[in-house]
């Protein structure tokens, strides 16, 4: 086979650019720490990491979004431990308020003071995040859930739980809405509340009361009426809508009227026709507490009447119950708070842990094994250099050079 010169040059020129490029590769393999730059180097491993990439990707997102949750959830925390000890300086306020000597002067300035609380109690309530959202609003959170006005205090938010995509198939719960930490908070006993009824003469004061036996139906709502017998004795009757449940009994300033597996004591000296009320236990505004409270202390001053303050030690004794109940309810909440700190750390746990198997399954494919690449690239330069010699050796090969 007779070989021209012309195609012995292109030959040898393809065979060293072979080479160069072989050996170029070699060394952006090198470089970069990559068995694999372009998809044609292996098709199927390419495909592979594209997947394992989203998933990393994923997964990284869900920690972003874990670490935003938890930042929100740690700023609700402090704001709920302020509004505690804003609930425990107005109950501190209330006890004082209940001291007999106190009169309605010092009882307005003290009903001031909860004022100013309550304002604070407020601005916690519109507690922002981190990214300038409203903590307490659900998911109307561009705007501020609370305002007062008219002397009361509104919530402008929803009811609806803010979620976070924490994995592929799983979302957690973050911040309380306002209304569930503020508008729904428990009052009462934990069963029932009590109340005098407004335009009662007497000197009656009714205290929180207890369930006896809770096996018993409340069947409420009840009525305490008190009335003078023939012998002008003050007797009471406790009723329902079904009729009398107990009595005409002998009243007893401060021992115990009990119906129905319940038990209240009623101190002081109702006149003839005040009545009390016994009603099943519900949900209060936090706010409109408070704003009970100050209109039951204000109500006195330099004309500060008997009535007055009868009716301020009912609502008082009420309004401290409520202000219990208030701050466990808190507690409550600081304490599922708590829990789902927990479980975004178990959760961000869980994450790292899939994302270093992702990361390793990547690196298994993707990555370089330097003592076979580097044994390759040598050979690579051996070949690449015994090629240009071969060249130029042959390529001196010429009749010519004989004669």
């Amino acid at each position: 086979m007779r070989i021209s010169t012309a195609q012995f040059s292109q030959m040898s020129t393809n065979s060293i650019l072979d080479q160069q490029s072989k050996l170029l590769r070699n060394q952006q393999q090198l470089a970069s720490g990559k068995r694999i730059l372009t998809p044609a180097d292996d098709p199927a491993g390419a495909t592979r990491i594209l997947e394992l990439q989203k998933s990393i990707k994923n997964v990284e997102q869900y920690n972003r979004n874990l670490n935003q949750a938890e930042l929100a959830l740690r700023t609700e925390e402090s704001a709920l431990e302020q509004a505690g000890n804003l609930l425990q300086r107005v109950r501190e306020l209330t006890v004082q308020a209940l001291n007999d000597s106190q009169d309605g002067a010092n009882r307005r300035i003290i009903a001031g003071e909860i004022e100013q609380l309550r304002d604070e109690l407020v601005q916690l309530a519109n507690t922002k995040d981190g990214t300038g959202e409203y903590l307490f609003a659900g998911t109307s959170s561009r705007t501020a859930p609370f305002a007062t006005e008219g002397g009361g205090v509104s919530y402008a938010g929803n009811q609806v739980q803010r979620t976070i995509q924490a994995g592929a198939t799983r979302q957690l719960p973050t911040h309380h809405t306002g209304y569930e930490v503020f508008m729904k908070v428990p009052v009462g006993n934990g069963e029932f509340t009590v109340s005098a009824t407004a335009g009662n003469t007497g000197s009656g004061v009714i205290d929180a009361g207890r369930t006896r036996d809770g096996s018993t139906p409340f069947d409420g709502p009840y009525t305490i009426e008190f009335s003078e017998n023939a012998g002008g004795d003050l007797e009471y009757t406790v009723s329902n809508p079904g009729g009398v449940v107990t009595g005409p009994e002998p009243f007893v300033s401060g021992e115990s009227i009990s119906f129905n597996g319940r038990q209240v004591a009623i101190s002081g000296s109702p006149n003839d026709g005040d009545t009390f009320q016994v009603e099943e236990a519900g949900f209060n505004s936090l706010f409109s507490t408070l704003s009970n409270l100050m209109d039951a202390m204000g109500r006195g001053g330099a004309g500060e009447t008997s009535a007055d303050r009868i009716n301020f030690q009912n609502v008082g004794g009420v309004a401290l119950t409520d202000l219990d109940r208030a701050l466990d309810h808190l507690l409550d909440t600081r304490a599922e708070v708590g829990a789902r700190l927990n479980t975004i750390d178990n959760e961000l746990d869980a994450n790292e842990s899939y994302l270093l198997d992702l990361e390793t399954a990547k690196s298994g494919i993707e990555d370089l094994d330097y003592a076979e690449a580097i044994s390759e690239f040598t050979l690579r330069q051996v070949g690449l250099q015994a090629a240009q010699q071969s060249y130029v050796q042959i390529q001196g090969l010429s009749l010519f050079n004989f004669l």
